[in-house]
């Protein structure tokens, strides 16, 4: 006798995420935010650019976090307002050209995840309510 719940469960796509797939993608991530650091840290100033280049990992970081959701166009739009927003933080708030140590910077990137997620969730459970059904995480 087949359980009827069967056919209705998901699989995580986190499960399936080995150590060395997390290792992999971290160093993507670190070498696709290097070249927008160097750029604008030699053209506009340090602090910005070590801005960006965190704005931008952690863009990358969530983006890969919500891929199952990448077939629907609200998510890219979302993704668009949230890089606009980035966008405008970096530019019109004044950031620090001093060094400062990574754990310093880990509560803003923490804070900064924490948004996006949110915000990610928020138009998610929007379309969710307005679509009227759930999304597959396959």
């Amino acid at each position: 006798m087949e359980d009827e719940n069967t056919n209705d469960v998901s699989q995580d796509p986190l499960e399936d995420v080995s150590a060395d797939t997390v290792k992999i993608w971290a160093v993507i991530s670190f070498l696709l935010t290097l070249p927008a650091m160097a750029i604008l840290s030699h053209y506009i100033d340090p602090g910005r650019g070590r801005a960006a280049g965190i704005a931008l990992g952690f863009m990358i970081f969530s983006v890969t976090a919500f891929w199952y959701l990448r077939r629907h166009v609200w998510f890219w739009m979302s993704i668009a307002i949230l890089i606009i927003v980035h966008v405008a933080l970096i530019v019109f708030v004044p950031w620090s050209n001093r060094s400062l140590p990574a754990p310093l910077l880990w509560p803003i990137g923490i804070v900064d995840f924490v948004a996006i997620w949110g915000f990610i969730k928020l138009i998610e459970k929007l379309m969710l309510k307005r679509m009227g059904k759930g999304f597959s995480k396959s």
